[in-house]
């Protein structure tokens, strides 16, 4: 809270005093690790309808609980509290004095959480409880003008379509099926809570549809994959009722935002990034329309819909006060002149702001982290390049903070997980500022593959591993040396899940261009791999098949090759790990040891993919420090005499 108590008396200017007059803060260096290990305050964060109640998302341990707070004295009025491993995934305020929310499990930070299909209900001063105990059920629609009711899509063996519930009793009346409705369906209401559009499958086909029901009152098939159809959903509707806004996955290209005519379902193209994918809309908090499309084009850039909307033009106000954050609307009052706002940047996990929308003034409610000094940490920048194929990549780099301008250094490239549609964003990321803080300079990079660049991007990643997709990362590294930011023999490669194979596969196809490699929940054996994921469905075996392959898989997998590997190696893996079982980091162990490598490995007993306990993640975040600065740190390698 240091900086907070100078910030906010009024929306215009936001800033009424500005935190550089404040004494500037000490090195980064001298921030004690722990620090950058700590649990967030908050997760999420949003107001209830009448403005009285705000409910968060609190990171606990290895769960995510779900508090309940008095907006006047911030006092907790409710809480739902979980089992282990278990994370409250979404919430929603379903009236002024209920709140209906998910669970889901997840075994490890960097976990794939499986959701509960049921959905739970919790007063703002009582106890939690299903709100029907026999029935999955997914919220669509909170029906903000009744307060006892909600709809739902119903995901039963016995029936599904739609579902109106009573809050009070939880009985649940099927909404009658008037639209080509078939299970394991998405259906598109409008702000008037109508069924306008309906996605899903026929018979065993393996893409949907998507009917719409025009202005006729009749539903009509608009796309149809199986045919060869781009792939196209609806992502909102004009404030009126009479357009529908969808998403076109483009065979080239970035996908486009479309509007469509609902009285003659005829579309027009609206938006168009030409770099990046739309990653999600926002809508009027008054009539639900959408007024605009948020873009992650290296820093979050919106495309306004609806520029002349009170809460589009609110919206800018805000994010001009911050020109170096993300300024997102988490939540509104009923009526929209209360608003909670989420303002982000590299430097700062993020703040929550209550905003008086009538009166222009602006609130500081809570911090998601209160240790971290935003003024000690490292600015990231986007950074383009060309890969060897002429493909252009995109990545986010951090130089630390003190490190002279134009001084090559130590150098840690991190590649990502998934691999295939995950992608890495410019934000705040505490592991890259806790290396940052020590002289390291962090490379992220969204390879081929990666999600948000359009579906050719991401399938160019399809049966890559060890291949193009590497070949991204080599050249990433390649470009920071021509660059003259990373020093020669000052460079590590560090990641987790698919990123720890990437690293070592990295070690072993560019033995002479890295000093060490650091694998952490990683998948290593690959014919193991595709055995484990191929069984339990055919689609499960397919999609092995189209991203990974199926043949000659040992050519691609790091314990085959170990004899390659060169540099000390780091392991670590959690000893209940399900996605990546420590079974893989063992067999790259053995390997590396038969090869004579350098490598150490840790275990951790009780984890899963990633690390719960804070004794853990200080360990192994100080396994990690330790490995840096004996192969690229201080008096290491090529070049200067310190980490930077």
């Amino acid at each position: 809270m240091f900086r907070f108590l100078l910030l906010f008396a009024c929306l215009s200017p936001l800033l009424c005093a500005s935190p550089s007059a404040a004494a500037v803060p000490g090195p980064a260096s001298g921030i004690p690790v722990e620090h950058f290990l700590d649990l967030e305050a908050f997760g999420n964060l949003k107001i209830s309808p009448d403005g009285k109640h705000l409910a968060a998302t609190v990171p606990h341990g290895d769960r995510v609980v779900l508090v309940v707070l008095r907006r006047q004295d911030m006092k907790q009025t409710a809480a739902v509290n979980l089992e282990k491993n278990g994370i409250v995934s979404g919430f929603w305020w379903a009236n002024n004095h209920q709140l209906l929310y998910k669970v889901a499990t997840r075994h490890g930070p960097l976990d794939h959480p499986v959701s509960n299909p049921f959905l739970y209900m919790v007063d703002v001063d009582g106890d939690p409880r299903p709100v029907n105990k026999n029935e999955p059920m997914w919220l669509i629609d909170r029906l903000k003008d009744d307060e006892h009711h909600i709809l739902v899509s119903l995901g039963s063996s016995r029936r599904h379509g739609i579902g109106r519930v009573d809050l009070r009793t939880g009985k649940i009346k099927a909404q009658k099926v008037s639209w080509p409705a078939h299970a394991n369906s998405t259906y598109y209401l409008d702000n008037a809570a109508q069924v306008r559009g309906v996605r899903g499958y026929m018979n065993n086909e393996m893409y949907p549809r998507l009917w719409v029901l025009d202005g006729a009152g009749e539903w009509q098939e608009t796309n149809n994959e199986n045919a060869g159809d781009d792939a196209q959903y609806i992502v909102g509707f004009s404030a009126d009722n009479s357009r529908a806004y969808l998403m076109a996955e483009r065979s080239t290209g970035t996908d486009e935002f479309l509007e469509m005519d609902l009285a003659t379902l005829k579309t027009r193209p609206l938006l168009r990034n030409p770099r990046v994918d739309a990653f999600n809309t926002l809508v009027s908090p008054v009539h639900g329309g959408v007024i605009a499309v948020v873009y992650l084009d290296g820093k979050p850039k919106l495309e306004f819909v609806a520029p002349d909307d009170r809460h589009a033009v609110e919206l800018k106000k805000l994010a001009k006060a911050f020109p170096n954050a993300y300024v997102y609307p988490t939540s509104y009052a009923l009526d929209g002149e209360l608003g909670v706002y989420q303002v982000s940047s590299d430097l700062d996990p993020g703040e929550y702001y209550l905003v008086d929308h009538a009166n222009g003034k602006a609130h500081f409610l809570a911090a998601r982290s209160e240790r971290l000094d935003p003024r000690q940490m490292s600015p990231t920048q986007v950074v383009r390049f060309k890969a060897r194929d002429g493909m252009e990549i995109e990545g986010f780099l951090t130089v630390p903070r003190d490190r002279p301008a134009g001084t090559p250094g130590a150098l840690v490239v991190m590649p990502h997980g998934g691999p295939i549609g995950v992608f890495d964003r410019w934000g705040f990321d505490s592991e890259v500022q806790l290396l940052a803080s020590r002289g390291y300079a962090v490379l992220k990079v969204n390879f081929r593959g990666s999600g948000n660049y359009g579906k050719a991007f991401r399938e160019a990643g399809h049966r890559q591993w060890g291949g193009r997709m590497q070949d991204d990362l080599t050249d990433a590294t390649r470009w920071t040396i021509a660059e003259g930011i990373a020093a020669p023999g000052r460079i590590c490669l560090y990641g987790s899940s698919y990123g720890a194979y990437a690293s070592m596969m990295g070690l072993i196809r560019e033995p002479d261009l890295y000093a060490c490699g650091i694998g952490n929940v990683g998948v290593y054996d690959i014919p193991q791999l595709y055995r484990e994921e191929s069984v339990g469905s055919r689609f499960s075996r397919s999609y092995m098949d189209e991203v990974l392959g199926s043949s000659d898989l040992a050519s691609i997998s790091p314990p085959s090759l170990a004899r390659a590997i060169r540099v000390p190696v780091l392991l670590g893996a959690g000893g209940d790990d399900r996605t990546a079982p420590p079974h893989h980091t063992r067999s790259m162990r053995r390997a590396l040891h038969s090869a004579g490598v350098p490598v150490e490995m840790k275990i951790y007993g009780e984890e899963g993919h990633g690390y719960f306990d804070k004794a853990n993640q200080l360990d192994w975040a100080n396994r990690v420090l330790n490995m840096l600065d004996r192969t690229i740190g201080r008096g290491q390698g090529k070049g200067q005499s310190g980490p930077g």
